[in-house]
């Protein structure tokens, strides 16, 4: 069970964020969110094609996942490898015209097998995990950007990364450099709670322990919606999508 909004929120003209939700068989969930990145209407393409091109290569493997022996190790190995077919394809398309100049993608994918949950994390979209009975929210996630180097390196505080000037430089994306690493995790939790998947849209207006009220304050049908409303009543700077996962439906 998920619940989903994405909004183009009150500054943009256009929504660059794209989400994409599949199952492949009874074994296997996939759910995708993409913020594109390089102005007008080209961060809308590299974020569309970087899903489906995700998706895509996970159909494809579908089989050969069924068949393998160490299921952590080829999942893992195997959407290490789709990230990167998928960040040539978006890094080369940006050569081929002068509209796609600047064209790449943040990209977070949680994907299930049977009771194992992976996820991966490229830019500063983030994903949240919320326990059972919300009392506890924990982000899942680093952001890939310059200021949180700055901070893990010791040399600016996390208060002064908030407000710092270059706070929304990204060290990495897909699309925007020839090679891209990413590391592959795993949820252990007897999949039990929920996660949040979003993008800036939402973080940027939104502190954390105020996501975990909303999610006490309402239903789960509506919590996405009202995600989006209060990221919006703040200014609404960004575009904005949550994707809510109910994991106990996913046993």
């Amino acid at each position: 069970m998920y619940v989903v909004r994405s909004d183009v929120g009150r500054k943009r003209e256009i929504n660059e964020d794209y989400y994409l939700i599949r199952k492949i068989g009874t074994e296997c969930d996939i759910y995708i969110v993409a913020d594109g990145l390089g102005g007008y209407e080209c961060g809308e393409v590299a974020s569309k094609i970087c899903a489906e091109s995700v998706y895509d290569s996970i159909l494809n493997e579908y089989s050969n996942i069924i068949k393998s022996k160490n299921k952590d190790k080829y999942i893992s190995s195997m959407l290490k490898s789709i990230i990167k077919i998928t960040n040539d394809k978006i890094f080369n398309l940006e050569k081929t015209d002068v509209k796609y100049k600047g064209m790449g993608t943040t990209l977070l994918v949680v994907f299930r097998y049977l009771n194992n949950l992976y996820y991966l994390s490229i830019g500063d979209s983030r994903i949240y995990y919320i326990n059972k009975n919300l009392s506890e929210i924990v982000r899942l996630t680093e952001d890939d950007t310059y200021v949180n180097t700055l901070v893990k390196t010791n040399i600016i505080t996390y208060e002064e990364s908030k407000n710092h000037p270059q706070r929304h430089i990204l060290t990495k994306a897909v699309g925007v450099f020839k090679d891209i690493e990413v590391d592959i995790s795993k949820i252990d939790d007897k999949l039990n709670g929920y996660i949040l998947m979003c993008t800036d849209g939402v973080t940027n207006m939104i502190k954390k322990h105020e996501l975990l009220n909303i999610f006490k304050d309402n239903e789960f049908d509506i919590i996405a919606q009202k995600i989006v409303e209060e990221s919006n009543n703040r200014g609404g700077t960004d575009n904005i999508t949550a994707l809510i996962i109910d994991l106990s439906s996913l046993n």
